[in-house]
């Protein structure tokens, strides 16, 4: 049985473009120069969480489920960190390459950390803690800046707490953990010291521009997973974001040959490198190549051509569109390039031509003296430049060519010969001008007066051409004029983004603190109503209305009224057997007067059915004279007063004794 094509899964370059553009479309995230495998892998893995069995289904569920989009991106940006990763990179880190930092800084001038790709947060952390131990007292007072970015809002906010499990700080040494970090119940929270000095937010490396002025920058692990031409693009923004003699830290697995072209090795084993100034032309070279790629890509996606998206097409449709017969070879005579004007020439096609030697053709116009020994001297450096003359038989009635034939080296950007370019130009015409000259005699002055003519034009054109060339040249540097502005307006732009992140940074601090402040406050609030309940005195709290806010225990015993039937009651109109008309009247007027009322006596009847007795007072609670309701308690006095009346029948039982004494 044949399978089911159908049901297969995105393992052809074909459906995984579908799904990048689709992500592209909706979410604006481009991921077509990351490596294929990886990303062939994650959307295999997200298709097998999600249970779709074909591309389809799991394209289906794309336009469905917009959230999805957002999972797969997830997944597909790998986050894969913790605090001092690579032992060995963080020990080099802080033995040689912090302290002479460091060495080359002014005092109180202000360092600039850039950790790209930073996930989670523990690598900013890590590098803040290592300069926090090399500079000793001065980082508190020194200006210090570390900025974590990563293209995963949610990876950032987790970043932005500053709280890892204990799990997470696992690799943290004992005595920096103790150091450097407050233990909490939910695991380690890193020390303000350090969180004041990083910064965090969502930076695209790809799309966004890079901070700048950067004296350290770490982007490590995240290139593994980058194709070369977008490998180079970043690199080049980097060398861009970077001080004079900044660093640069890449993770020990990526080695790029690009990144040695426009950097100085500091530790190759490593991947640490320099900035440095005098390969600043390979960097210019490679923003060159970057922008006519992405103009080449952006015109791809315009006419719906896919092939349009590298430089070499760029380059190709350059040639093919020149009207003059070009080849090129490499240095060894293979055919390279082959333009529509060299086949419209000699009637054969580039696929025929291409990879052939170009002496073993044999072509017409071409004499063996130009493809031997004047190539050779152009291939060997003894010169710059070669030409021949040489004529091409055409069949019929056609007239033969004479043909002027140009041998250049081509040079890359290092100079170093790559191969030959040969310039066929059609000098028939010419030619045919001189024999003309030759023959007639008698017209030479008619002829003379042509060529005085055609001159005169040469000249018109010419001074055209150099007043076209003059406006270009103003306009140009219009352009840079416009361009330095908007540099600059890139550069406020991200200042007052540093600016705002640090704020927003404060503000965190702060919410946390009121947060602290109100569980205490809280707290504080629950011991002083227990409190309360627990006292012998009964008290009742009103607010500024009359109306009950606190009722204790004792209010119960002694007043006979539940506290859930007290609460939110006017004090007015409760009925309370034990306060009689008169006592509530002068509580309501003390209130209103915001007058105390002190050790007013209340009379009650005990439930066995003997009377007992209270001391009333009322004291107002006022602020800054304004009334916010009142304290009222009921201090009980029965013991008090019974003791009182046995004093008092004592004496009398005394003094009546006395006087039948006397008697």
């Amino acid at each position: 049985m044949a399978p089911d094509r159908s049901r297969r899964r995105p393992s052809n370059a074909e459906t995984v473009e579908q799904i990048l553009e689709r992500i592209r479309a909706t979410r604006n995230f481009d991921f077509r120069h990351y490596k294929r495998p990886t990303l062939h892998r994650r959307i295999e893995r997200r298709m097998a969480e999600r249970k779709c069995k074909t591309a389809a289904e799991y394209l289906a569920l794309l336009d469905r489920d917009p959230g999805e989009c957002d999972a797969l991106i997830a997944s597909m940006l790998i986050k894969v960190t913790g605090f001092f990763r690579d032992a060995e990179t963080w020990t080099l880190l802080s033995g040689k390459v912090i302290p002479q930092l460091l060495a080359e800084k002014r005092p109180g001038e202000e360092i600039r950390v850039w950790c790209a790709g930073s996930a989670t947060g523990e690598e900013a952390f890590s590098i803040g803690i290592l300069l926090a131990e090399a500079m000793g007292p001065a980082f508190q007072n020194q200006e210090v800046k570390i900025f974590g970015t990563d293209v995963d809002e949610k990876a950032i906010a987790f970043a932005r707490h500053g709280v890892y499990s204990r799990e997470q700080v696992k690799s943290v040494p004992a005595g920096v953990l103790k150091t450097w970090f407050v233990e909490d119940p939910t695991g380690w929270s890193v020390r303000k010291e350090i969180r004041r000095t990083v910064v965090f937010g969502v930076n695209n490396l790809v799309s966004d521009a890079p901070i700048s002025r950067l004296d350290l920058l770490l982007c490590r692990n995240v290139f593994i997973y980058l194709d070369g031409a977008l490998q180079k693009r970043v690199l080049t923004r980097f060398h861009h974001a970077l001080r004079r003699h900044g660093l640069l830290v890449l993770g020990k697995s990526e080695l790029i040959p690009f990144a040695g072209k426009i950097f100085e090795s500091v530790d190759q084993q490593r991947r640490i490198y320099r900035k440095d100034g005098r390969r600043d032309a390979a960097v210019a070279q490679e923003r060159l190549v970057s922008l006519l790629e992405q103009e080449s890509m952006a015109l791809a996606v315009e006419e719906g051509r896919p092939d349009l998206n590298t430089v070499d097409q760029f380059h190709r449709d350059i040639v093919q569109s020149l009207r003059v017969p070009m080849v090129a070879t490499a240095p060894d005579g293979t055919i390279l390039r082959w333009n529509a004007a060299a086949v419209a020439l000699w009637g054969l096609s580039e696929e025929e031509v291409t990879g052939k030697k170009l002496p073993a053709l044999t072509l017409p116009g071409l004499p063996g003296e130009l493809l031997v020994e004047k190539t050779a001297a152009v291939r060997e450096g003894k010169s710059d430049v070669q030409r021949s003359r040489g004529v091409l038989h055409r069949g019929g009635d056609h007239p033969p060519l004479e043909l002027s034939v140009e041998i250049t080296p081509l040079r890359d950007t290092a100079n170093e010969m790559s191969g030959l370019l040969y310039a066929v130009h059609d000098m028939t015409a010419f030619a045919d001008l001189e024999r003309d000259l030759r023959k007639s005699t008698e017209e030479r002055e008619a002829a003379l007066e042509e060529l005085q003519s055609i001159n005169e034009e040469l000249q018109s054109a010419n001074e055209e051409l150099e007043t076209t060339n003059e406006e270009l040249q103003s306009a140009n540097e219009e352009l840079q004029t416009t361009n330095e502005e908007l540099q600059s307006t890139n550069e406020e732009l991200e200042t007052t983004n540093e600016e705002l992140q640090s704020t927003n940074a404060e503000l965190d601090a702060t919410n946390r603190e009121l947060a602290h402040r109100t569980e205490e406050l809280n707290s504080l609030a629950f011991i002083q109503r227990v409190t309360i309940r627990s006292l012998n005195a009964a008290v009742i709290l009103l607010d500024a209305n009359g109306r009950i806010t606190m009722w204790n225990l004792a209010a119960e015993r002694l007043l006979g009224v539940p506290e859930d039937e007290a609460m939110g009651q006017l004090f007015w109109t409760l009925h309370v057997p034990a306060i009689n008309g008169g006592l509530l009247q002068k509580i309501r007027r003390s209130m209103a007067q915001n007058a105390p009322l002190r050790a007013e006596q209340l009379t009650y009847e005990l439930p066995n059915g003997s009377h007992g007795h209270a001391m009333v007072t009322a004291i107002p609670i006022l602020d800054n004279g304004a009334a916010l309701g009142a304290l009222i308690t009921f201090e009980d006095a029965t013991k008090v007063s019974n003791l009182t009346a046995e004093v008092a029948a004592l004496k009398a039982n005394n003094n009546n004794h006395g006087r039948r004494t006397r008697r």
